[in-house]
C-alpha cells in the first residue's frame, strides 16, 4: 500500500479539528462517572435480552429468570473482554499510522486523543470484569490486525474493521443505555462508550471516504475481497465458547451461532457500516451476495 501524507487529506484534517474541540468539551472519566460500589448480583440483566446470543433458543427457554441474569453477566464480561482485545488491535494500527502523519496535523493530535480514549475504555471494561466475578473471557478467534500490514489496502481495511466493531458495539450500547432492566453499571458504561466512540466513528468514516478514491485498483480490489470474511471474524468475537462451557450450557455455542434472532440482531447492528460501504462502492451488486453469505447483510 502506498503511504499517504494524512496532512494532505483536507476533509480528514478539518474533521479532526472539530473532533479535538468536541473531545475537549466532553470527555468522561469512568472512575468518577460510574458508581462502581453498586453490587453486581443476579437481580438485573447486564445486556438487553435481545443482544444475548442465546435469546429465544431452547437453551434460553430452559433457564429460569435468575439463570438468565447470571448468563447475561457472563456475556457482558465476554463482550468487554472482546472490546479490550479489539481496542489493543485498534491502538496498534493507529500508532503505526501516527508515524506517517506530521505532528502539526490535526489528525495526529486527534488520533492521540483517540488512543487515550481507548485506554480509558479498556480500563473501564477491565474494572467491570474484576467486579462482576466472572472469568476473563479471552477471545478465541484467529484474527490479527498485524497481518494487514502486508496486504494491499491494508490500512484502509484496518480502519474498515475498526468501523465494523465500533458500529455493532454502538448498536449494543444504545440498546443497553435505554433498557431499565439492565444493571446501572452496564448502562453507565454504555453511555460513556456511545458518547466517545461516536467521535471515533466520525473520524474513520471521513478518512475512508477521502482516501478510498485515491487507492490503486489493486488496493481497492483487495479490500473488497478481504472485507467480508474479516468483518465476519470481527463479529464472531461477540460469541465466546468459554461462556457456555463455564456455565455448563449444553449445546450453547452451536445454538448461539445458529440463532436466527441473534444473527438478525448482528445484521441490524452492522446496518450503518454496510450502508456506508455501499455508498463507497465497497459493497455493490457484484459482491453483496458474498456479504449475505457471511450473514452480514440480509439475503439478496
Amino acid at each position: 500500500m502506498k503511504c499517504m501524507n494524512t496532512d494532505a487529506l483536507s476533509r480528514t484534517s478539518a474533521r479532526s479539528a472539530q473532533l479535538i474541540a468536541a473531545s475537549e468539551r466532553n470527555t468522561l472519566d469512568p472512575f468518577t462517572e460510574i458508581d462502581w460500589e453498586l453490587p453486581m448480583g443476579d437481580r438485573d440483566y447486564y445486556l438487553p435480552q435481545q443482544w444475548l446470543p442465546l435469546f429465544g433458543t431452547p437453551q434460553w427457554e430452559a433457564m429460569d429468570e435468575t439463570q438468565r441474569m447470571i448468563y447475561s453477566r457472563h456475556e457482558c464480561a465476554s463482550l468487554f473482554s472482546a472490546g479490550i482485545w479489539f481496542e489493543n488491535q485498534l491502538m496498534q494500527l493507529v500508532l503505526r499510522h501516527l508515524l506517517e502523519i506530521p505532528v502539526t496535523s490535526p489528525a495526529h493530535r486527534y488520533l492521540l486523543i483517540e488512543v487515550a480514549d481507548e485506554c480509558r475504555h479498556s480500563s473501564m471494561f477491565g474494572e467491570f470484569i474484576r467486579r462482576a466475578d466472572t472469568p476473563t473471557y479471552v477471545p478465541t478467534v484467529d484474527a490479527d490486525f498485524e497481518a494487514l500490514r502486508h496486504v494491499p489496502g491494508g490500512r484502509a481495511l484496518g480502519y474498515l474493521l475498526i468501523l465494523a466493531m465500533e458500529e455493532i458495539l454502538d448498536a449494543v450500547n444504545r440498546s443497553t443505555m435505554r433498557d431499565e432492566s439492565v444493571h446501572p453499571v452496564s448502562r453507565a458504561i454504555a453511555k460513556i462508550h456511545v458518547l466517545e466512540e461516536a467521535r471515533h466513528v466520525s473520524f474513520v468514516k471521513t478518512y475512508l471516504a477521502e482516501v478510498w478514491p485515491s487507492l490503486e485498483a489493486e488496493e481497492r480490489n483487495a479490500v473488497r475481497s478481504l472485507a467480508p470474511p474479516t468483518v465476519a471474524k470481527v463479529v464472531s468475537l461477540l460469541i465466546n465458547p468459554d461462556v457456555f462451557e463455564g456455565l455448563g450450557i449444553e449445546g450453547g455455542l452451536i445454538a448461539a451461532q445458529m440463532n436466527p434472532m441473534y444473527r438478525m440482531q448482528s445484521i441490524v447492528g452492522l446496518a450503518k457500516l454496510t450502508a456506508f460501504l455501499t455508498e463507497l462502492c465497497v459493497i455493490d451488486a457484484d459482491n453483496v451476495h458474498v456479504w449475505a453469505g457471511y450473514g452480514l447483510v440480509d439475503n439478496v
